[in-house]
């Protein structure tokens, strides 16, 4: 029987939509196994974030709780879950370096030493003795009064200004060590650089004398709603002997001990143990940023 050609190009239109449905299906098969394998390639690397992107059984992503932590780690997620597994794969490779053994580091010369000890007679003209009132849970509660202050918390009392002559000597300064550290921060937590930043809550000077109540900062944390802290180390034009940083850090927990140079920063994640060691001679400055990680 003869086939017209109107039925023949039927048939052919026929199997050439089969075909590409055939094609369409390998290719979301091919998808759903590469999913599959980042998913598993994730929970091989860190079985804690496998369970957040997680679905309600664990057995593969759930397309909006791999949005939400992509967000939270500073990337920007698409519509294609595919693109995204495998964006959070490469980035969980690129920080697959051996885990920071402390939440704190000390990075030396991060700020200029010479232009610290420009700015060191501004400084000391600046310095004013602020008492403030930490609260009862503070081992000073109202008798630290060793301070200048930049940036205070509004609710604290007695209510104390920003000392502005301080404030324009080193506000600048302030904010190198903010943005340093940011990035020392994006580092230690394995976020995107540049995808986290920090509010200044206090800021202020310290000046240790080799008097009774002014010659050490005993063991503390820096509140329980401070994210991060910074000491920098300023100048001074009378040598002191003491004063040493002692930290409490790592698992188990060890006290490590710094001698910090003008220009040195200390940078702390929250709830760190630390202590200044008193001075027994000369005069120790110090920068101190107490910082609160902008939701």
């Amino acid at each position: 029987m003869a086939v017209s050609h109107s039925l023949r190009l039927g048939l052919l239109a026929l199997a050439g939509s089969a075909g590409i449905f055939l094609c369409w299906k390998r290719y979301l098969a091919q998808r759903d196994r590469a999913i599959a394998r980042a998913f598993q390639k994730i929970k091989s690397m860190n079985k804690a974030i496998a369970l957040v992107v997680s679905d309600a059984r664990n057995a593969s992503f759930s397309r909006r709780n791999l949005s939400k932590y992509m967000v939270q780690r500073g990337l920007c997620p698409s519509e294609d879950l595919l693109r995204d597994a495998t964006l959070l794969v490469s980035l969980l490779e690129e920080s697959r370096g051996p885990p920071a053994k402390f939440a704190h580091e000390l990075k030396q010369a991060a700020i200029d030493a010479e232009h610290l000890q420009r700015l060191f007679p501004e400084i000391q003209a600046s310095y004013v003795q602020q008492p403030l009132d930490y609260g009862r849970n503070s081992r000073y509660g109202d008798n630290w009064r060793i301070s200048c202050y930049m940036v205070v918390m509004e609710n604290w009392k007695p209510k104390i200004m920003p000392h502005e002559p301080m404030l324009r000597c080193l506000g600048d300064t302030m904010q190198h060590c903010v943005a340093q550290f940011e990035a020392w921060y994006c580092t230690l937590k394995g976020f995107r650089q540049g995808s986290k930043r920090f509010s200044v809550m206090n800021a202020f000077v310290t000046r240790y004398r080799p008097v009774h109540g002014e010659d050490e900062l005993q063991k503390h944390i820096d509140g329980a709603n401070v994210d991060g802290s910074v000491i920098l180390a300023l100048p001074t034009e009378e040598p002191f002997e003491g004063g040493a940083l002692h930290v409490w850090d790592g698992k188990p927990k060890q006290e490590l001990v710094y001698q910090m140079a003008p220009g040195d920063c200390m940078f702390m994640d929250t709830k760190i143990w630390h202590q200044a060691k008193p001075i027994s001679k000369g005069a120790r400055w110090a920068l101190v940023l107490f910082l609160k990680l902008e939701k």
